[in-house]
């Protein structure tokens, strides 16, 4: 049998049937495809503060979160003492301004007092005693005011009605007893609010006070009654 030729004709075809295969196989990257992209970058959640500020008085102001800026799970610190006395007699009364202040970034939506536990006892400064129950007899108020020169009351929230506290005790007071441990709420009421801090009502004033009364006889003669009061706000 004799070779077949290898024609120009083909040739041609084979190079046709290369140039095929080489545009579908190696050839086919070459082609664009559609594409549209959108991103949304660097999303953050992030959270704001809640921080109550307190002062008695005029003395050093005291913060929920302690001395430093780190808030704690519980938020909560041990400030100055209200009042303190020694030597009191019947129909005294004790008291102090109370500063409280929002200097957080949030505003709080609930403000509450709570009282701990009272405790009788011995005042250790004294020799002698009389057995009479102090936490039983004291009349306790808590008055709020408008402005912090506290010339305009705003509220009475314990130990009367109305707007105004009984400053002598002389009617519609109320037992410190009376004032039990679960929380009483303090507001926040318009006015005042409780807005976050540099927001016009992040600051509120209060009084707070205690009297033995004048009928107390010679049993409270030597003897204390020791007690908290906490102030919590709440987002």
């Amino acid at each position: 049998m004799g070779k077949k030729r290898f024609t120009s004709k083909t040739y041609l075809k084979v190079l046709i049937v290369v140039g095929v295969l080489a545009l579908i196989g190696g050839g086919a990257g070459t082609f664009a495809t559609f594409n549209a992209t959108t991103t949304n970058p660097g999303n953050t959640f992030a959270t704001g503060t809640l921080v109550l500020s307190n002062t008695v008085n005029t003395g050093t102001t005291c913060f929920s979160t302690g001395t430093g800026t780190t808030v704690s799970a519980s938020n909560t610190n041990a400030c100055d003492q209200a009042f303190s006395t020694t030597i009191s007699k019947p129909g005294d009364i004790a008291g102090a301004n109370v500063t409280l202040q929002n200097v957080g970034s949030l505003a709080a939506t609930v403000a509450t007092l709570a009282k701990g536990t009272c405790t009788d006892g011995n005042n250790p400064s004294e020799t002698y005693h009389g057995t009479g129950l102090v936490c039983g007899a004291l009349n306790f108020y808590v008055q709020e005011w408008s402005n912090a020169g506290r010339t305009t009351p705003f509220k009475c929230w314990y130990g009367g009605t109305g707007s105004t506290c009984s400053a002598t005790f002389a009617s519609g007071t109320q037992l410190l007893s009376g004032f039990t441990t679960a929380d009483i709420s303090v507001g926040p009421s318009s006015p005042p609010a409780f807005a976050a801090t540099g927001t016009t009502g992040d600051t509120r004033w209060f009084t707070v006070a205690v009297q033995l009364p004048s009928t107390a006889d010679n049993t409270y003669q030597g003897r204390q009654a020791q007690f908290d009061l906490s102030w919590t706000e709440t987002q």
